[in-house]
């Protein structure tokens, strides 16, 4: 295995994982079931077999870390992107909470610092649990997936 594509891979799929799992609005997608991680797990070992021409073929092992290692990269590029588009996130979430007339207190009706950082907070717990282990799950599928055929001398 070579570590320069397994490390590219994991890499670039981690950072779609955390911009497209923490972005306003692209971040409902992934309340149905971690979506953005299955695909970013499947984006890495995809990317690591049309980086890797000697030897694609991934072990559903090596397709598990290598997802687990993207769903990592994800979380703390998901905390950045959290933080950073909060401003955005809870008037949009606020004003959802009142389209579908949600009632009592909700934790994200006033901007400020406490808020962000409580919110970024509860995101990495939730997510540096969730996200690897859907990326290892998904890392896993897509390497017994895409398996090649054995490839002529």
């Amino acid at each position: 295995m070579n570590t320069r594509s397994f490390t590219l891979s994991a890499l670039i799929a981690g950072v779609a994982i955390g911009l497209l799992a923490h972005l306003p609005l692209l971040n409902l997608i992934n309340c149905f079931l971690c979506f953005w991680v299955w695909v970013g797990g499947f984006l890495a070992v995809f990317l690591y077999q049309r980086f890797e021409k000697v030897s694609p073929n991934l072990t559903p092992a090596q397709g598990a870390g290598l997802g687990a290692l993207a769903g990592l990269i994800g979380v703390f590029l998901g905390i950045l992107v959290n933080a950073a588009t909060s401003f955005i996130s809870f008037p949009l979430f606020e004003s959802l909470a009142r389209f579908f007339q949600v009632q009592g207190d909700l934790p994200f009706q006033t901007v400020d610092l406490p808020s962000i950082v409580t919110s970024t907070i509860a995101f990495f717990v939730l997510d540096v649990v969730t996200f690897p282990i859907f990326g290892a799950i998904s890392g896993f599928v897509a390497a017994s997936l895409m398996k090649k055929g054995a490839q002529p001398s």
